[in-house]
């Protein structure tokens, strides 16, 4: 009987081992999130800092922000020689529809694009593309979920749109199918999400 106990302890203890042993690094996903929720909390602070300088939120958009002066030294304009050195831009388009504008955060692949809400000028909406962050989007359905629910829902009181993956021009608004998704709406690991934000 012992030989029995000790053959199904050590059996028991070597599978433990094993299943621990190949279980995998999750610390780059976990500061892989910590820099998103450093992200999204700062556009909130660069929204809250629009509104308090008298900013007009049917007009918000990271063109806007840019040219307001809103945005920190180390984010300008794609097209401004101060900026050469630095990866931190903001993507403006040759239509000059600043709803169309982009934000790079330096040093960071995720791309922020931020509009009004037409629907109701107390909020704001933000497209979030993790599509080209490898961490995040190996992960994809864990860090949307996790980024919709903790981040915009839970510390911005948000409601949380997995669905959104681009900006219609014609809607203007964030929409769920685009030319790369012509068969495939936007969904929950897809690598995009959107976050409506009430102010």
């Amino acid at each position: 009987m012992p030989y029995i106990v000790s053959s199904i302890i050590a059996a028991v203890a070597a599978l433990v081992i094993l299943l621990t042993r190949y279980e995998p690094d999750d610390s780059s996903i976990k500061i892989e999130l910590d820099r998103m929720k450093s992200m999204i909390l700062m556009v909130d602070g660069f929204v809250d800092t629009y509104i308090q300088s008298g900013g007009d939120m049917s007009e918000i958009n990271f063109q806007k922000l840019e040219e307001d002066g809103i945005l920190p030294e180390t984010i300008g304009r794609s097209d401004d020689p101060e900026i050469e050195d630095s990866d931190g831009v903001v993507e403006i388009p040759a239509s000059t529809n600043g709803n169309e504008s982009t934000l790079k955060f330096p040093n960071n692949e995720v791309v922020w694009q931020l509009i009004p809400n037409i629907e109701d000028n107390t909020s704001y909406k933000i497209l979030v593309d993790m599509s080209t962050n490898s961490v995040l989007k190996s992960r994809a359905g864990f860090a949307e979920s996790f980024l919709g629910k903790e981040y915009c829902e839970e510390a911005l009181f948000g409601k949380f749109e997995p669905g959104g993956v681009s900006y219609d021009e014609t809607k203007e608004d964030f929409v769920e199918t685009t030319e790369d998704f012509v068969d495939n709406s936007g969904t929950n690991k897809d690598g995009f999400f959107v976050c409506e934000v009430y102010k």
